[in-house]
């Protein structure tokens, strides 16, 4: 009778600890995962804004070509509205110095009226603008 105890205690070890194995396995793979995606997900300085309406920005950065850019903060206060741009690059092999530039929208909760627009990666203001990129800087645009 101990014999066959000892034959069913082995043959059950090894179905409880491969289980493990592969939760363990997919756990590291999980944080392996999330830890290059914070890493190639940077902050994009912002280049330009422009205003549609009371409440509509358009906000203008240069991103590397094939990224996805996306606004990823917005903070408003009496006198300033702080915008966060990041833009999420995978790059396999050398890459080229070409920069894209990329324009993103967002929405304002209160009218922007007087309010200064400071980029969130940096802490500088932006640059308001009423001409498209590349031509933001021109005369008579600013």
């Amino acid at each position: 009778m101990d014999d066959r105890a000892d034959q069913t205690h082995q043959a059950r070890t090894p179905r409880v600890r491969l289980p493990r194995r592969r939760w363990v396995l997919a756990a590291v793979v999980v944080f392996v995962l999330t830890i290059t995606m914070r890493l190639l997900d940077s902050a994009s300085p912002i280049s330009y804004y422009r205003i549609v309406d009371d409440r509509t920005l358009i906000v203008g950065t240069v991103t590397g070509p094939g990224a996805w850019t996306r606004v990823t903060s917005l903070t408003e206060t009496p006198s300033t509205v702080t915008i966060s741009v990041s833009s999420f690059l995978v790059r396999l092999g050398p890459g080229t110095g070409v920069g894209v530039p990329v324009e993103s929208v967002t929405n304002l909760h209160d009218p922007i009226g007087n309010r200064a627009v400071l980029d969130g990666s940096t802490g500088l203001p932006v640059l308001r603008t009423r001409c498209l990129a590349p031509a933001y800087a021109a005369p008579g645009c600013v």
